[in-house]
């Protein structure tokens, strides 16, 4: 004969077991991204590993008629492979070099983000008649070094995104795909990004 006490005791093990199953991850986002464009598909690392450095792809030389400044955003991984993941990619720009946190006898990874951003003229910033929403993008890593994209310079810089406690695992971006050129509207590429942490 079956235990009430037992079976109400593994039918709550189960429950607890589901919605374990079902947490969300958390995701890491700053206040002051731009608001074109639509946000891109989720990219992981492997299971199990975390971003460890990023590579941007950026228009620098300023064109006559249209910057778009930042354009995209790739994480290394840190499994055998490193391999690169990235979300909605930008149209425009140069690749630039490989920004890894620098580290000695343990391997470091990223866990927060700040951006930096040109307001849109709605905001303070109208010394620009050019928007060109998301310019440049740097990490804190886990042994509190900081690494910095090479990137633009318009805009100002936001504050710190929250914590990922066991790094960055997964990107999405949001990118304003292109529009034309002379006589269109203004292409500001890649407005925001926002991580997802590695599970806890």
């Amino acid at each position: 004969m079956l235990n009430l006490r037992s079976s109400s005791f593994f039918l709550l093990l189960a429950v607890l077991a589901m919605a374990s199953s079902q947490a969300v991850d958390k995701v890491i986002t700053v206040s002051n991204g731009g608001e074109e464009g639509e946000w891109g598909p989720l990219e992981r690392c492997p299971d199990g590993f975390k971003a460890i450095g990023f590579q941007t792809r950026n228009e620098l030389a300023t064109p006559f008629f249209d910057d778009t400044a930042l354009n995209t955003i790739i994480l290394t991984c840190n499994d055998e492979n490193l391999t690169n993941i990235t979300s909605t990619i930008g149209f425009s720009g140069d690749f630039q070099r490989v920004q890894l946190c620098p580290s000695a006898f343990v391997v470091a990874y990223m866990t927060s983000f700040a951006l930096r951003v040109q307001l849109p003229f709605n905001g303070t910033d109208t010394t620009q008649g050019d928007r060109t929403a998301a310019n440049n993008i740097r990490f804190l890593c886990s042994n509190d070094r900081e690494i910095n994209g090479v990137g633009n310079t318009d805009g100002v810089w936001g504050e710190y995104s929250e914590s990922c406690t066991k790094g960055i695992c997964g990107m999405e971006t949001r990118v304003q795909p292109y529009d034309g050129g002379i006589g269109h509207p203004d292409n500001t590429a890649l407005n925001d990004v926002r991580f997802t942490c590695c599970p806890e």
